[in-house]
């Protein structure tokens, strides 16, 4: 069986995907499946990223499900947050923060340092960026995409044997 499919247009692809929807070998399920596998690679890289003291953003990285529009599902790749992960600051680790003040929230409210110091308000410093997810997706992209190529050649070359020789 030759490792090349080769179809005439969009078209004729777009009925061969139909026709394997239909019978529940390219399914929502089955898609979300695959998507999950090619997002591994990714996760491990993103995860080795993170700062060890960010042990909690480290065991949030993984897959979050979307909602699918059209043809498949769709996942998400990063800092999950909720019931047992803790994700939260995800974004401010990728993207830093500027510096800002944070106030009390209670009008004539204290915030409470360590050392039993309160204060109205603290001028926080900022933080640097440190970029996890952005690196990660770019660095092991082309090995996603090759386990979406392999596992869907696989699907279609099984599904139709006959057509290819």
């Amino acid at each position: 069986m030759g490792k090349n499919l080769a179809f005439e247009g969009v078209n004729e692809l777009m009925q061969v995907l139909d026709g394997l929807a239909g019978d529940k070998k390219l399914s929502n399920k089955v898609v979300r499946g695959i998507l999950n596998k090619a997002a591994k690679p990714i996760i491990q890289r993103a995860q080795e990223l993170v700062s060890k003291e960010d042990g909690d953003l480290q065991k949030s990285i993984g897959t979050i499900p979307g909602r699918g529009q059209g043809r498949g599902e769709q996942v998400y790749v990063g800092p999950r947050r909720g019931g047992r992960y803790k994700g939260y600051a995800g974004h401010l680790v990728e993207y830093g923060t500027a510096p800002h003040i944070i106030r009390a929230k209670a009008a004539g409210g204290h915030l409470h340092l360590r050392g039993n110091v309160f204060v109205e308000e603290v001028h926080h410093p900022g933080a640097a960026a440190k970029p996890f997810m952005r690196p990660a997706f770019d660095s092991k992209k082309d090995e996603a995409i090759g386990i979406i190529k392999d596992e869907c050649r696989i699907i279609i070359e099984s599904e139709f044997k006959s057509v290819f020789k």
